[in-house]
């Protein structure tokens, strides 16, 4: 063994040697690192300060942009439940302010009823003698505000019968003849309106079956027609009869009326009744309103209309459901909306810098377009804060080209709050 160990020695000397030669050469710096290592750093310091000094990395607040203009767009509800009877334009149309746009389903006719509302709009001469000789056709079918017609129908009737005195030259015995007439008169009504009514039945059953062949796809549309009208005739001779009832009963109320000022020596006043007139027709005016209100939709503004993608006739709306949107036929320059989140919305101010990339125009393809904040909102709705954006050069993008404008157009929008050179914002920090 020591034999081997004292072998083994001379055999590890060159090897400690030689590793000692390569760490003193590895420990050996180059001599030109020697002599200008120090300037080589210095020179890559200031270098990297200088394009730091250049280079800009800017702080941005996100949000969603939504392009409009300053008249903003008016969003259309409906304001209560109703199924939808009828769409009177299409998608894309121009409509002009307090144009009808949709109409629910209701116990009334639309037409009558929009007659009616034209009728008493344009009545510039509301004297009592001119509200006295108004005529409502008896077969209108106004639905909800028929009891506010015959109001106004009955008040009519007591006026002029006031003003005329037709029934001061009319003994008590006439005046009870007249009244057994009429009263015979209304049981041949009654029992007309009950065939009528029969008749409708049928006739509305048949209407149905016509429809659902029509949807099956047969070719009907001929007997569909026939269908309907003979609904629509039957529908006006029941509101007729129905009208003639209710004035033969206050033809008889009148007379009865007439009976008892002679006992009682009251005479009715021609003032009281003009009174009532008036008052029946403001009330008749404000049920029509209220009607038109309710049960159709129209719009506040001239412009183009939008409906929403799933308005179509027959489909059944919730109170306040939005329908349709009426962009404003303005030369109003156009502006972009942001709902912006509450959360670091405080950084950003009035002038400050915004870059906007729109959905429909790929941004590697079509750039972004520069806006700049012109309007900051100060009370959250939802805890949003509104934001609205301003385009000085209009739409046209960071590579020059220029985009054509959609109502209602969504992109992505970057506020820049802070536009610091990274030197700044390490030496910052």
């Amino acid at each position: 063994m020591a034999d081997y160990a004292s072998s083994s020695t001379p055999a590890q000397s060159p090897q400690l040697r030689r590793s000692q030669d390569v760490e003193e050469v590895i420990g050996t710096p180059p001599v030109w690192l020697a002599k200008y290592g120090t300037l080589v750093l210095l020179v890559f310091v200031v270098s990297l300060a200088t394009l730091a000094s250049f280079y800009s990395y800017p702080d941005v607040v996100e949000g969603e942009l939504t392009l409009t203009t300053i008249d903003p767009p008016r969003r259309l509800q409906v304001k209560q439940d109703f199924s939808i009877d009828r769409i009177l334009v299409n998608s894309g149309d121009t409509v002009e302010a307090a144009q009808t746009l949709m109409v629910a389903k209701t116990r009334g006719t639309y037409e009558h009823l929009s007659s009616l509302d034209t009728r008493l709009y344009n009545m510039r001469d509301q004297t009592d003698q001119a509200l006295a000789e108004l005529e409502i056709p008896a077969n209108w079918n106004l639905g909800e505000i028929q009891e506010a017609v015959y109001d106004f129908q009955e008040k009519q009737e007591v006026y002029n019968n006031l003003v005329a005195r037709r029934l001061d030259g009319l003994t008590t015995p006439e005046l009870r003849r007249r009244i057994a007439e009429r009263e015979r008169y209304i049981r041949e009504q009654r029992q007309l309106q009950e065939r009528l009514e029969r008749q409708l039945q049928g006739e509305r059953e048949r209407l149905t079956r016509e429809e659902q062949l029509l949807r099956d796809g047969i070719d009907n549309q001929e007997q569909l027609n026939t269908a309907r009208r003979s609904v629509e005739i039957t529908e006006a001779d029941l509101q007729r009869s129905r009208s003639n009832v209710r004035a033969a009963s206050f033809d008889i109320e009148l007379m009865r009326n007439q009976i008892e000022s002679y006992r009682g020596g009251l005479p009715s006043t021609v003032a009281k009744a003009a009174d009532d007139l008036r008052n029946s027709f403001s009330a008749l005016r404000a049920s029509l309103g209220e009607w038109m209100r309710d049960y159709t939709v129209v719009s506040p503004v001239r412009g183009q209309v939008l409906f929403d993608r799933l308005i179509q006739k027959d489909r059944f709306l919730l109170q306040a459901s939005e329908v349709a949107t009426v962009i404003p036929a303005t030369n109003s320059d156009i502006i972009g909306r942001i709902d912006l989140a509450l959360k670091g919305s405080g950084k950003v101010e009035v002038g400050q810098r915004v870059m906007v990339q729109f959905d429909n125009y790929p941004y590697l393809e079509f750039g972004s377009v520069q806006g700049v904040v012109m309007n900051k909102g100060t009370i959250p709705t939802d805890r949003k804060i509104t934001v609205e954006v301003a385009f000085p050069k209009g739409l046209k993008t960071t590579i020059g080209r220029r985009l054509e404008p959609s109502p209602l157009m969504h992109g992505q929008a970057n506020i820049i709050t802070d536009d610091e050179t990274l030197l700044r914002r390490f030496l910052g920090r």
